[in-house]
C-alpha cells in the first residue's frame, strides 16, 4: 500500500485541468504511481491490463469515461464517497450552459489528489468549470483551518451559506474563482475559470461557481 503522503495543497479543481496556470499545479498535481496506458483489447473486448481497474463510484454507478488509473481513487482523495463524475447528470451540465460531450476525467495520471471532472462553456470552449474532490490535510481544523493554510496563495472572499453549509470562495488571479464545501474528511471545489477579452468580472466568476454548487450540493454528502 503507497506510504499516506497528503499533498502540501488543493487548489486541483482548477490548475490540474491545465484550465490555469498557477504555481500550485506543481504541488497539487504532484503524484506516485504509474499511469496505466490504453492498451490492446483482450478476448473480452476490455484493454488488456485493464480488466481489475476500478470503473464505478460507491454506488455502483460506471463513470463517464474508462478510468485508466489504478489509483484514481486513493488516500489523498477517499474523505467522502462523493464523485462528481457520476453524480452530475448530463442535463444538469447541459442546463447551466456546459458541454455534456466535453466531460474530461480531471486525473492527467495516477494517484493524483483531485478526483473529479471538468466540463467546457457552450459559449465559450475556452473557458472551463469543474468539480473535484480533495482530502483536508487537517480535518479537524475543517474549512476554517483549510482557508488558514492558504491565506499566502489564495484571496479569499467572504464566506457563504448554502442550504446550512458553510461554503468558502477563493480566487487566486482574476479569471478563476473556486467555491469549497466540507464532505467528510474532504473539500469538495467547484471551480471556473473564464478567459477571453470580454470574461465576467470575478463577482460574476464566484457567483457561476456558486450557483453550480448550489444545484448540486444535494448530492454532496457532508
Amino acid at each position: 500500500m503507497p506510504q499516506r503522503t497528503l499533498e502540501p495543497s488543493l487548489q486541483w479543481p482548477l490548475t490540474c485541468l491545465g484550465a490555469g496556470a498557477l504555481a500550485l499545479a506543481l504541488a497539487s498535481c504532484s503524484t506516485t504511481g504509474v499511469a496505466v496506458p490504453n492498451t490492446a483489447a483482450s478476448s473480452s473486448g476490455q484493454p488488456s491490463g485493464q480488466l481489475s481497474i476500478r470503473q464505478t463510484d460507491e454506488a455502483g454507478r460506471s463513470l463517464p469515461f474508462e478510468n485508466q488509473f489504478p489509483n484514481r481513487w486513493n488516500i489523498n482523495n477517499d474523505g467522502t464517497t462523493y464523485e462528481p463524475c457520476t453524480a452530475i447528470e448530463p442535463s444538469t451540465a447541459s442546463q447551466f450552459g456546459l458541454i455534456p460531450e466535453s466531460l474530461r476525467d480531471v486525473a492527467a495520471s495516477d494517484f493524483q489528489t483531485a478526483r473529479g471532472c471538468k466540463w467546457k462553456f457552450r459559449n465559450d470552449g475556452r473557458s472551463s468549470l469543474s468539480q473535484a474532490v480533495g482530502n483536508l490535510m487537517q480535518p479537524e481544523e475543517g474549512l476554517t483551518g483549510y482557508k488558514q493554510q492558504y491565506a499566502a496563495t489564495m484571496e479569499w472572499r467572504s464566506d457563504v451559506e448554502v442550504q446550512g453549509r458553510r461554503v468558502i470562495v477563493g480566487s487566486t488571479m482574476p479569471s478563476e474563482c473556486t467555491v469549497f464545501v466540507a464532505s467528510g474528511a474532504a473539500v469538495v471545489g467547484t471551480g471556473v475559470t473564464r478567459f477571453g477579452a470580454e470574461k465576467p468580472s470575478l463577482d460574476d466568476t464566484c457567483e457561476s461557481a456558486m450557483s453550480f454548487l448550489r444545484i448540486t450540493i444535494d448530492d454532496i454528502p457532508e
